[in-house]
């Protein structure tokens, strides 16, 4: 019998580890691959074995600008309000997927560089970003607007940091 989207809701409530399962270093190699054809369509020279461990560094590091959830992630609901796809839905994690801050629709010759790219789950990349700017949703103000200005000025943060810039210098040498 096929998953009910409230089950996989429930499950995802009842897991205290749902949003960070992926992140964990022997659940990282999947996000690590998908993040490889990404920064290669923007020029990077990466491969799975050699760049394993910085790409595992800049996921972490993207994903803790986020406060560790999914990019669109907000507080104070009985359930989640991110979650996966129905293909999905038997998981009790987000199985993440990489969202586009500005939207590969509207800016291709932006799409793939790094800083920006985020951690989505799939309902929130699909559903509720749907190709545009991160910036046209601050229009639904409320959580999510804060949300987005939160997460947004962290990875600006971020993105400044000495440890950040490091982390670019490897990446280029890996």
């Amino acid at each position: 019998m096929k998953t009910k989207l409230i089950d996989h809701r429930k499950a995802l409530a009842e897991n205290e580890s749902a949003y960070t399962f992926e992140l964990r270093q022997e659940n990282i190699g999947r996000l690590v691959k998908t993040l490889i054809p990404r920064l290669k369509n923007s020029g990077y020279k990466v491969t799975q074995g050699k760049s394993f461990d910085v790409l595992s560094k800049v996921i972490t590091l993207l994903f803790e600008a986020q406060d560790n959830r999914p990019f669109f992630h907000v507080e104070g609901t009985e359930l989640p309000l991110c979650w996966n796809s129905p293909k999905d839905w038997d998981k009790n994690y987000v199985k993440y997927e990489w969202g586009h801050l500005r939207s590969q629709n509207q800016s291709p010759e932006k799409a793939y560089e790094l800083e920006n790219l985020g951690l989505y789950s799939a309902r929130c990349n699909q559903h509720i970003q749907t190709s545009m700017h991160i910036e046209e949703l601050m229009v639904y103000g409320g959580i999510l607007a804060q949300r987005i200005s939160n997460v947004l000025t962290a990875r600006r943060k971020l993105f400044e940091s000495t440890k950040w810039k490091e982390l670019l210098k490897e990446l280029h040498n890996s």
